[in-house]
């Protein structure tokens, strides 16, 4: 698929796995327990589905990432999502389901997480960032791959004026992708 396109190709998911140690927000607030620190670093789940995916279809497998494959702050990312969109002038396509491609950066996370996950900010040029609807989307060192992480959530942090992304890095749950494909 390419920017802007709105077709899509739908399958139907049979199972899904979600790596240990994620616990979603809402859980932790329905069991009372405080939040002291992002949990994305665990956000990642193996999605099974029920028929084997046709690539003569035009989808391309993006690889896996080496376990050193950690992106280091100041390092420029492409992103992708069908999130919405609220720079785009067109009000049909502000509330997403149209495939969005933009350049971020890299950032040291700056506030407590678990998990380790990777944090993405806005890059000084690109001024494009995951928003919702991008769940699970791919972060990628160049359009060819390999996928780095996928998106968790938003933070918006006091000191800092700009919203920061997290990512679930898939090289440090390496071990958790590959014992459920």
């Amino acid at each position: 698929m390419r920017n802007g396109d709105q077709q899509g190709i739908h399958h139907q998911p049979s199972g899904v796995v979600v790596a240990p140690g994620y616990m979603p927000s809402c859980t932790s607030a329905r069991q009372r327990r405080p939040i002291k620190q992002t949990l994305s670093g665990f956000d990642i789940a193996i999605i099974t589905l029920t028929q084997t995916v046709n690539l003569q279809s035009g989808i391309r497998v993006l690889s896996l990432p080496q376990p050193t494959d950690i992106p280091r702050p100041g390092t420029a990312v492409f992103i992708v999502g069908y999130g919405r969109d609220d720079n785009d002038r067109d009000p049909q396509r502000k509330n997403g389901g149209i495939l969005k491609k933009g350049r971020a950066t890299i950032m040291e996370c700056r506030h407590a997480t678990n998990g380790d996950p990777i944090c993405v900010k806005s890059g000084q040029n690109f001024g494009q960032l995951p928003a919702p609807g991008d769940s699970g989307g791919p972060l990628l060192p160049s359009p060819q791959g390999p996928v780095l992480g996928v998106v968790s959530h938003g933070v918006t942090l006091p000191n800092l004026p700009d919203i920061i992304v997290e990512y679930a890095s898939v090289a440090r749950m390496l071990d958790f992708v590959r014992s459920n494909i």
